[in-house]
């Protein structure tokens, strides 16, 4: 009996060393004009800049226990419904991650795009997207993944962006 319950301590004290918990994510885009009453996204100017940052709680895992995600999107001449791959002429990611510690730089993207819905103050789309970002030294990699349906909700460009 002694083994049983050593054992499950053992196996319970081991998953709790490889826990990470993933924040809600923040979904936001925006499209270079903004959008005005009733009228269609299509009329406005500029890519759809989709972008997703979340908050991640790390125990082991990672040079530090924190880090914050931001995973961008900008897509081009798409239809909705449209299988888009990562990267493409249509989607150009961008991936960071800040943390105490030195960042990491998204550099490998293996994925898809599905724009389901355009409305003026959101956006449906699915996701199917793994990243592996390195530090800038290369000494520390990671994967990040970005599965399942988004919605996004309009937010003006940034001003000071360039």
């Amino acid at each position: 009996m002694r083994t049983i319950t050593l054992a499950v301590c053992l196996a319970t004290f081991a998953s709790a060393c490889n826990y990470s918990h993933i924040g809600p994510s923040i979904t936001t885009f925006n499209r270079g004009t903004p959008p005005v009453g009733d009228a269609a996204i299509e009329a406005q100017s500029g890519p759809l800049v989709l972008k997703i940052s979340r908050h991640l709680d790390t125990v082991v895992r990672g040079p530090d226990p924190e880090e914050d995600q931001l995973l961008v999107l900008t897509v081009r001449n798409f239809r909705p419904g449209q299988k888009l791959k990562i990267p493409s002429e249509s989607v150009t990611p961008e991936f960071t991650v800040t943390r105490f510690e030195p960042g990491s730089r998204g550099d490998s993207f293996v994925g898809y795009l599905i724009v389901r819905k355009v409305t003026p103050d959101k956006v449906d789309a699915s996701l199917q997207l793994d990243v592996t970002a390195r530090n800038a030294s290369g000494s520390y990699t990671q994967t990040a993944k970005f599965h399942g349906n988004y919605s996004f909700v309009y937010r003006a460009p940034d001003k000071d962006a360039p």
